[in-house]
């Protein structure tokens, strides 16, 4: 019952992560870069991520306690880093790399960004950043929904024997 309990909060968490990057980069994102004035660009855009951000580290951390829990109670640790594991371990590093950029590099970067900002002003090339912005989140939409298809492997005993 326990580990039923953990796969639904985990299948949720992951659930509405991926639905929220999915919102932010198909319909905020062309929202913004739509928009003509740069200064409304980056806040348009920064209205919902901020908004958006502390419930992804929620949903990260969430992921991750409910799925290592999942690991631990079913004996799989050992998988890790073989070929039987490959599913196993793909979404574990996708969840680290998140948990490093929610965690970690994302207020850095976002800080340099705002800083750089400030002291180029007009010179910055806003719509360039937005271009490499939208790569990024279509990129790590891609990972993401990757990692949940090798969850539905693991899910379905598709590990590789």
């Amino acid at each position: 019952m326990l580990f039923l309990t953990m796969h639904i909060v985990h299948l949720l968490a992951v659930i509405l992560w991926i639905g929220g990057l999915a919102f932010v980069t198909g319909i905020v994102l062309p929202m913004a870069i739509k928009t003509p004035d740069a200064l409304q660009k980056v806040l348009t855009f920064q209205r919902v991520e901020h908004r958006f951000a502390p419930l992804a580290k929620w949903y990260n951390i969430i992921t991750g306690i409910s799925g290592f829990a999942m690991v631990w109670m079913m004996g799989w640790q050992d998988l890790y880093f073989t070929r039987a594991g490959l599913a196993l371990t793909f979404m574990t590093a996708i969840w680290l790399f998140w948990f490093v950029m929610l965690v970690g590099l994302e207020p850095i970067v976002i800080r340099k960004m705002l800083e750089k900002m400030v002291r180029e002003g007009d010179k910055m090339d806003i719509d360039g950043i937005f271009r490499k912005v939208k790569k990024l989140h279509w990129f790590m939409v891609a990972i993401s929904l990757a990692a949940a298809a090798a969850g539905a492997i693991v899910a379905h005993g598709g590990f590789l024997y």
